[in-house]
């Protein structure tokens, strides 16, 4: 079961991983992966798809957009759970629809100019990708997702969060120790630039509370890195 006490924009929490819905998403994702070498399954995104999913409630073969794919294994599973999917990145990978005999539509193409109507899709995955975008390209990109969703529908957004977009942050993990050359987000900069999107409304929610001390210690463990990640779903109004 679900637990609903939980403010529904949040924070990751890495305790949510052993519940059974999160539990049971990550099994299914992972069956998937280890079946081929194409598509991964970042750790950041571990917490971030479950948490995206949840918030979706997709309809039976809904029409979904996965903006900034990459080689992420989330395209092949929503289609596995009959949605109809498209994915967009500027390179695409190839052959994962063949292998897991699914009819992903992959088109290469950047999040800030989209080749789509307007109003084509159900709901709409940004998932950790408008870290990477400038501030400037992240205006562009939840215009551009905006207009492509159905009025009344969610854009689900995660992206890396710390206490302070300006610090200086490295990673240290597996032995190696390299600077943070892309963008976080900080309290401040996510409420200036996300939570007050024009056409776009927070749905439900949202708690940034945070104990730095401790989220820099569980995620350098986790993933290398002292950052979080935050989950935001947006209304189209």
């Amino acid at each position: 079961m679900r637990s609903r006490t939980r403010a529904p924009n949040r924070l990751m929490d890495l305790r949510e991983l052993r519940e059974p819905w999160f539990a049971g998403i990550l099994r299914r994702l992972d069956a998937l992966t280890e079946q081929e070498s194409i598509s991964y399954l970042h750790p950041s995104k571990r917490w971030e798809y479950p948490w995206a999913l949840d918030r979706a409630h997709l309809h039976p073969h809904s029409r979904v957009l996965d903006a900034g794919c990459g080689a992420s294994i989330f395209p092949v599973f929503l289609a596995r759970l009959g949605h109809r999917v498209t994915a967009v990145d500027l390179s695409v990978p190839t052959g994962l629809n063949a292998f897991h005999q699914v009819d992903v539509n992959y088109v290469p193409a950047a999040i800030t100019e989209l080749p789509f109507a307007d109003n084509s899709f159900d709901a709409v995955f940004c998932i950790s990708v408008i870290e990477h975008l400038g501030h400037q390209g992240v205006a562009a990109a939840l215009r551009e997702l905006r207009r492509v969703l159905r009025p009344g529908r969610l854009l689900l957004v995660t992206t890396d969060y710390y206490e302070d977009a300006d610090a200086r942050l490295w990673y240290e993990g597996e032995g190696r120790r390299f600077p943070v050359d892309w963008a976080f987000f900080d309290e401040q900069r996510l409420r200036r630039h996300l939570l007050q999107a024009p056409g776009l409304a927070v749905s439900g929610d949202i708690d940034l509370n945070a104990d730095w001390e401790r989220i820099r210690a569980e995620m350098r463990r986790f993933h290398g890195y002292p950052y979080t990640s935050v989950g935001v779903a947006l209304e189209k109004v």
